[in-house]
């Protein structure tokens, strides 16, 4: 296979996820022999890092499928994150053909953790996660066993960044989750770096092969909301028997993410690495649409509901070390969540 060979397409770069693995996979280039990575997005609007790094940027209209054949084409992998839309079945399915058509062998793909939990196709309280489930389905049967995974994920760590200035301002982690329900959250770079192991494994094999068909990357412990308070607590230099969990409606937690479009701390990614954070692994508001904001008030229902108290071992495996905890991330983060405050 020439070194010039495309070997990975990304969609949805324009997202934290998306893009923080394209900038994963191309800071590790070099062990990967320089293999080619494409990234598809809506507008190249601050993926200026993607292209000094070397990735190849296209911006698509996931509704083309002619624009979205020419993407795959050289491709022997996609790694497909849905779109934060109302038209995210229709794009990845759109996605999914385009790969097909062009013989590309290895389809993965970014899911939740919880959604085996939804039994119907279309059900109205949880109809973003009803969509990932169709969209997983719809992977399996167009790439088969061994030529598909799907990596599940709760929550990230991230995310505590926004819910700071709110923290500050109640003296508590506010969330819409119920008190007594146990979740996890997991670290942005862990998760990144067990997709780069993962690419890493199969590159320069003859076929993509994937032994694992679902891989859920979780801590190894969920906890309840009063105890990530805990841990907050200390980075945000709280006292631990002062600072609490509060459980919010949605509406209030809604209200609150669409505030954060115009507060100026979350505008731009800093310019260099701080604590544990890459620059490509800190959230903007720009990647807060009112479809991600649905997604996860869905996920925070199903936390409510004892779906999302998942445990497995995917990640330590992968990662070949304990994932960074909650507590540890905490910890090391201070100085950035100082910033939010």
């Amino acid at each position: 296979m020439s070194q010039k060979q495309l070997v990975c397409v990304i969609t949805n770069v324009d997202s934290l996820v998306g893009y923080a693995v394209a900038c994963r996979l191309l800071e590790g280039r070099e062990e990967l022999q320089n293999a080619q990575v494409r990234c598809l997005c809506r507008r190249r609007e601050k993926l200026e890092d993607i292209e000094r790094l070397g990735g190849e940027i296209m911006e698509v209209d996931y509704q083309d499928q002619n624009k979205l054949r020419h993407a795959m084409k050289q491709a022997r992998c996609v790694f497909l994150i849905p779109e934060h839309s109302s038209q995210r079945v229709q794009e990845a399915q759109n996605v999914i053909k385009a790969a097909k058509q062009e013989n590309v062998e290895h389809m993965a793909m970014k899911s939740w953790i919880g959604i085996d939990h939804i039994k119907e196709q279309n059900n109205q309280q949880f109809k973003c996660m009803s969509e990932y489930r169709k969209i997983e389905e719809m992977v399996r049967q167009e790439f088969g066993d061994q030529k598909h995974c799907i990596s599940r994920l709760p929550l990230l760590n991230q995310l505590f960044y926004l819910m700071t200035p709110l923290a500050e301002k109640q003296q508590a982690l506010c969330m819409p989750i119920k008190q007594e329900s146990k979740w996890g959250s997991i670290d942005l770079r862990d998760m990144i770096d067990a997709i780069f192991n993962i690419f890493r494994e199969q590159y320069g094999k003859q076929v993509f092969v994937s032994q694992k068909q679902v891989y859920c990357f979780t801590p190894q412990k969920n906890w309840k909301g009063e105890q990530v308070a805990r841990s907050m607590a200390l980075a945000l230099e709280k006292s631990p028997e002062q600072f609490k969990y509060k459980h919010i409606s949605n509406q209030e937690w809604k209200q609150y993410m669409h505030e954060r479009h115009d507060d100026q701390r979350f505008k731009d990614r800093p310019d260099a690495e701080q604590g544990t954070e890459k620059p490509y692994t800190m959230p903007i508001s720009r990647y807060f649409n009112d479809d991600l904001i649905q997604e996860l008030l869905e996920w925070f229902q199903l936390a409510s509901e004892g779906h999302a108290d998942i445990s497995t071992k995917d990640l330590q495996e992968i990662l070949q070390h304990k994932p960074r905890d909650i507590e540890e991330y905490f910890k090391n983060n201070r100085d950035q969540f100082h910033r939010f405050r």
